[in-house]
């Protein structure tokens, strides 16, 4: 931790809260650290993408910071209006709204982020899928008012047979669905992208150290202002309140944290996750509160954050060792939250 006093510590995490539905459904978990009082030569800039707020900080050299933030503005203007759902007249929407398996021509960039989408569903034996909407209708995650009804049994068979990845054909400039009504939601990899396109942004100005960051997932490079290599906090699961529970050093790589610790309902007494297993359509239930992926693309670490919350604790140490992935993970046990982390995490502790 780098000088920062406990209260405003405090403030940051309230200050970079997300809205409970926002453009992504994971939570955001990963909290910047940087010095209290920075140096004149670095720069900070913020905004509002993607449902949620951004932040970036540069060191400034000779850049003009007014210009940059234009074009960084300009830059999450497209990929929203490329990629997001609740833009009407985004590609993405019209795409979902055209019942047809024609194959509809869509931009490389949008084609780029589905592709990996899919790979990464694919690796993950369907663990991650970016045709869930129906399932997130169903269980209520896509309303702001309170969930009151548990589908059927029925209802969520009839929904498993009418979504999935493998309905989606990519060929040559252009997109089909196997299923007319099947729709495409991006909000599990969009942000992750975000942050690695901010980032090229600001490589391409000559600026070698930086730390960009939307709702949650970031990318950093070089130094901070004290000339320290950047930090990064990972947010306890404890629902009482939000405090460190870890320190990282992210070394260059792409972070992104999921969890379900905040974001559920109780029915009944039993408590329902924001998170669903695309390959049952139930929410997840098990003992795993949050999951932190490091990658060298923001966007795939976004991805896979989602796909090996999924998964479950076993599951998801047993994917990061065999794909050496650094992961950390926060599992619930009798004696409160264990940390748990591959052996390829170990290098980032601090």
């Amino acid at each position: 931790m780098i000088g920062i006093p406990t209260q405003e510590l405090e403030d940051k995490m309230m200050r970079y809260k997300l809205p409970s539905f926002s453009l992504t459904a994971a939570l955001l978990s990963v909290l910047l650290l940087s010095a209290c009082q920075p140096e004149k030569t670095y720069v900070h800039l913020n905004g509002f993408t993607m449902g949620t707020t951004y932040q970036v900080t540069i060191e400034k050299k000779s850049v003009d910071e007014i210009a940059l933030q234009a074009e960084i503005d300009k830059r999450l203007e497209k990929i929203n209006q490329l990629m997001s759902t609740y833009i009407d007249d985004s590609e993405l929407s019209r795409f979902n709204r055209k019942l047809s398996t024609d194959c509809q021509k869509l931009s490389p960039e949008t084609i780029y982020v589905i592709q990996h989408a899919i790979n990464v569903s694919q690796e993950t034996q369907g663990k991650f899928d970016v045709t869930l909407a129906p399932l997130i209708e169903i269980w209520g995650f896509d309303k702001k008012d309170t969930h009151n009804q548990i589908p059927t049994q029925i209802k969520i068979d009839s929904i498993l047979k009418e979504f999935g990845y493998q309905n989606i054909d990519i060929q040559s400039g252009c997109i089909a669905k196997k299923i007319p009504q099947l729709s495409i939601n991006l909000s599990a990899i969009a942000k992750g992208y975000g942050v690695d396109e901010i980032a090229k942004l600001i490589r391409s100005k000559g600026i070698t150290n930086y730390l960009v960051e939307i709702g949650g997932e970031l990318a950093s490079k070089g130094i901070n202002a004290k000339g320290r290599p950047w930090q990064i906090a990972i947010e306890s699961a404890s629902s009482q309140k939000r405090s460190i529970q870890r320190v990282l050093a992210p070394k260059g790589l792409g972070v992104a944290t999921s969890g379900d610790y905040r974001n559920y309902f109780e029915k009944d007494g039993k408590r329902f996750s924001h998170t669903i297993d695309p390959t049952t359509g139930y929410p997840i239930n098990h003992s795993l509160a949050s999951i932190t992926v490091l990658h060298k693309q923001t966007m795939r670490a976004d991805a896979l954050a989602t796909a090996m919350m999924v998964m479950g604790p076993e599951a998801a140490l047993k994917y990061a060792n065999k794909k050496q992935l650094p992961v950390f993970m926060l599992v619930k046990s009798e004696q409160g939250f264990k940390e748990v982390y591959s052996t390829a995490f170990k290098p980032f502790l601090q």
